[in-house]
């Protein structure tokens, strides 16, 4: 069964309503955000002004997708890439580094609408389902 990654640019657009997963994913493929995207997710949520059913429809998203974590392997990853990065000028944010390494880690793609930033990072796969 096929396993794609939500970042939280698209888990977001899955909340409000604006993208449908049924015209992007068929019934046998199944989804997965990182553990740092629900830390995304619920820090957004828990300061929305309708805090509480934020905080419920993320509850339901997440019931609908694994939470894959950032785990040693991933950390390992991590420093790799953001050590090269680093040298050679193109770092970006650690948390969407850290999102990347466990997608590269699981070997799997990630849905993101932000493909120029992420495709610094060799071996990672994306794909775009908003643009």
């Amino acid at each position: 069964m096929p396993v794609k990654i939500l970042d939280s640019d698209h888990c977001v657009e899955l909340l409000r309503g604006r993208l449908q997963l049924s015209d992007h994913v068929g019934p046998s493929t199944a989804l997965a955000v990182t553990s740092v995207t629900v830390g995304e997710l619920t820090h957004g949520a828990a300061k929305s002004m309708r805090r509480r059913e934020s905080l419920a429809r993320l509850e339901v998203l997440l019931s609908c997708a694994r939470a894959l974590p950032f785990d040693e392997q991933a950390a390992r990853i991590f420093g790799l890439h953001k050590a090269r990065l680093e040298l050679e000028g193109a770092v970006i944010a650690d948390l969407d580094l850290q999102i990347a390494s466990i997608a590269i880690a699981h070997e799997l793609p990630l849905v993101t609408p932000n493909p120029r930033h992420f495709s610094r990072i060799p071996g990672l796969r994306l794909e775009d389902w908003i643009s």
